[in-house]
């Protein structure tokens, strides 16, 4: 039961930060497309200032651990590569297969990352979660780029793929941070102290409109397609991952990061990406809404089941 409750704790304020964005929603103080324009501006501005800050505060020399990073990158390439070739066989529309794919791949990492890395570890480094994000951000955008051009029959340039990745802002903000970190150039204080306060406000926020903008009004259209992704994005995917890198070594705050990198829900980002590029923009919004939900209790069960069998302590 005392490993329940710990698990339980570290999921039930997303909860409630989700939860109070409904009632936002729900008592009409902010419409749909409120919460979708703040968002944005949180993704755009808030949240790289947090990965920034993460990576700057971080002793990364140490505490990034690069043979562990490859091996993530490695492991999502293989699920990429493995979902490219099974899910056009048995979804022949491309609009919605693209999504599929990216719904498995594609997980909500630096939001959820750092949610349960503060939640868990408060008075931890977490430099680990931010160094893998300053990785793993930049590869789900070249492999989104590649897979919605590619499905709906266009050529992938690789200009535009470079371009991609250089206005991200979250891929600017840590490529910065690590910059910073292992020059050890240092900013004045009142200036990171103020980044900080910027990215402490991002999770609590990020989760609020998450919560505002879930709705779940047309579920039943694509019933099965979302049960696959589902069980792709919060069950089957984890259950590969998160198993390989305990036998690969991986205890506390490196297994808190792949499980946030393996188990948390779809990205916000994937929807607007899939809207604008060809994919089932609709669908894409389907998953990513009822992932989020269902995500607290995944992540409530591996949690507890790895608190319980004393890998995070």
């Amino acid at each position: 039961m005392e490993n329940f409750m710990l698990a339980f704790g570290a999921v039930f304020p997303m909860f409630v930060y989700m939860a109070l964005g409904k009632l936002i929603s729900l008592f009409k103080f902010m419409e749909y497309e409120d919460f979708r324009k703040l968002n944005q501006v949180i993704f755009e501005f808030f949240i790289p200032c947090m990965l920034f800050s993460s990576i700057y505060e971080s002793d990364f020399r140490h505490g990034a651990d690069p043979v562990l990073i490859a091996e993530v990158v490695a492991l999502l390439l293989v699920i990429f590569a493995l979902l490219w070739l099974i899910v056009p066989r048995f979804i022949k529309d491309k609009a919605k297969a693209s999504v599929m794919i990216q719904a498995w791949y594609r997980s909500n990492f630096v939001l959820f990352g750092m949610l349960l890395g503060n939640n868990i570890y408060p008075d931890r480094d977490l430099g680990i979660i931010a160094a893998m994000a300053a990785f793993v951000v930049p590869l789900y955008n070249i492999m989104a780029v590649v897979l919605f051009e590619a499905f709906r029959g266009g050529k992938v340039p690789f200009s535009e793929i470079v371009k991609k990745i250089c206005q991200n802002k979250l891929v600017i903000a840590g490529v910065l941070g690590v910059l910073f970190s292992v020059t050890g150039i240092r900013l004045p204080v009142l200036f990171t102290d103020a980044i900080a306060d910027i990215g402490n406000a991002a999770l609590l926020m990020a989760l609020v409109c998450i919560g505002g903008m879930i709705s779940l009004g047309s579920v039943m259209h694509d019933w099965r397609l979302l049960t696959a992704a589902l069980a792709g994005r919060l069950v089957i995917v984890p259950l590969i991952a998160v198993p390989l890198f305990v036998l690969l070594g991986c205890r506390d705050v490196e297994l808190v990061a792949i499980l946030a990198a393996f188990a948390s829900p779809c990205a916000v980002a994937g929807v607007s990406m899939a809207y604008a590029m060809g994919g089932n923009g609709d669908l894409a919004g389907e998953i990513q809404a009822l992932s989020s939900v269902c995500s607290l209790f995944t992540i409530l069960i591996f949690i507890w089941v790895l608190r319980s069998l004393g890998l995070i302590m």
